[in-house]
């Protein structure tokens, strides 16, 4: 079987890769259409651009509470974890002793370790990775970010603070306030407007700290110099490489997230799709429940497996962007093949099929499922609104 160029093979991953997003993240920007046909019908109808602009904030709300605020709690915690290591990561001294061989084997390879942001590590167990290094807000503010992390470790202050809520909410009608309750609602809508303020200048750094200018490292453990002193070495550099080019570390963050927030809108779009469907008579009512069934498991479904293929799919292309000859897949699949061995996983061996295949062999199957899953969602929710605004449904009440 004759490879595919490393041109073809890499647009047709990429191009892969795409559709996994879209097929994640498409459902949410379906959300305002699909909410906007239910809103435009009935006995009281809104106006075009109010249901459009109710349905993207309710979209944009779902992101920021599912998606965005997980996230950006999960960059203060690591990088307060990071910084209280006993050991921090150093950054790799290329001029050093132990070091001089694996960057002369870099460079007789064709990699400049003068442009490789690299650190070194020492854990017997670790392995070369490229991360992301979430960094916390300048001044009082990162300090205030710390204290908050701190609290939120302390499972003792939660259960105190549950416990006082239920306390109060039984005995706020037997208790009598010694003050009236309308004097606290000034200093109460004051105090909302600070915390807020002050949420959004934390939002704000922290994406501007970890999305526009994020701090990637390839972090490299000292026990692996040996190895990368080897031909494999360069191949294995370059599959991290790609990693770090391409933003895997960030995206692997998003990818822990974005899935709830998927499944969240499916679900909308599902029950937005049900409600403009005819049901007047009971044959009318069997099928709208099917479809709706059929168009809430097929989105589901298709959500779950393109959150588990995707890093098999990144894996794969910066395999493909690593892979420079013959000689360099057969190193990476030895690699991989000792590996398997020790740790065996199904991304492990779809990468070993894919390089012994040359990457003709499509992709693998989980993937052709989850887009035609994507497909029946997709028919399921958007048919019925695009009936609503061509007027094909129009005046057909749910």
């Amino acid at each position: 079987m004759t490879p595919t160029s490393p041109v073809r093979r890499l647009r047709r991953l990429r191009r892969a890769e795409r559709t996994c997003w879209t097929v994640l993240i498409g459902p949410l920007c379906a959300a305002p259409v699909t909410g906007a046909s239910v809103m435009t019908t009935g006995d009281d109808p809104l106006s075009v651009p109010a249901a459009v602009g109710g349905t993207a904030f309710l979209a944009v709300l779902v992101l920021l509470v599912v998606f965005l605020l997980p996230l950006v709690h999960e960059w203060r915690a690591d990088s307060l974890s990071g910084r209280e290591a006993d050991e921090a990561p150093h950054p790799v001294d290329w001029s050093a002793k132990g070091w001089v061989r694996v960057r002369d084997a870099f460079h007789s390879a064709g990699l400049d370790t003068a442009r490789l942001d690299a650190v070194s590590t020492w854990s017997p167990v670790a392995d070369l990775k490229v991360v992301h290094v979430p960094q916390p807000s300048p001044g009082r503010l990162g300090r205030m970010e710390d204290w908050g992390t701190r609290l939120q470790r302390r499972t003792s202050l939660w259960a105190i603070g549950a416990a006082a809520g239920l306390g109060f909410a039984f005995l706020k009608d037997r208790m009598a306030l010694p003050f009236d309750g309308d004097r606290l609602l000034v200093p109460a809508v004051i105090l909302v407007v600070a915390l807020w303020a002050v949420a959004g200048t934390f939002l704000y750094h922290a994406l501007t700290l970890n999305v526009r200018r994020p701090t990637v490292h390839v972090a490299i453990p000292r026990s692996w110099r040996t190895l990368l002193r080897s031909p494999a070495g360069a191949v294995l550099l370059r599959h991290e490489i790609s990693h770090l080019r391409h933003g895997d570390p960030m995206r692997r963050r998003y990818l822990r997230h974005v899935p709830a927030a998927g499944k969240a809108a499916v679900c909308f779009d599902g029950v937005t799709a049900l409600a403009v469907t005819p049901i007047e008579s009971p044959a009318q009512t069997l099928a709208s429940m099917a479809a709706f069934a059929l168009t809430l498991t097929g989105g589901l479904y298709a959500n779950s497996r393109v959150r588990r293929v995707l890093p098999t799919l990144m894996e794969m292309r910066a395999d493909a962007e690593a892979v420079t000859d013959r000689e360099s897949a057969d190193r990476l699949s030895g690699f991989l093949t000792r590996q398997q061995e020790k740790n065996p996983t199904r991304q492990k061996a779809d990468r070993l099929l894919a390089l012994s295949r040359g990457w003709t062999g499509g992709h693998c199957a989980p993937y052709a499922r989850a887009v035609a899953a994507a497909w029946v969602f997709a028919a399921g929710a958007c048919l019925p609104a695009l009936g609503i605004w061509t007027g094909v449904l129009d005046g057909v009440s749910a």
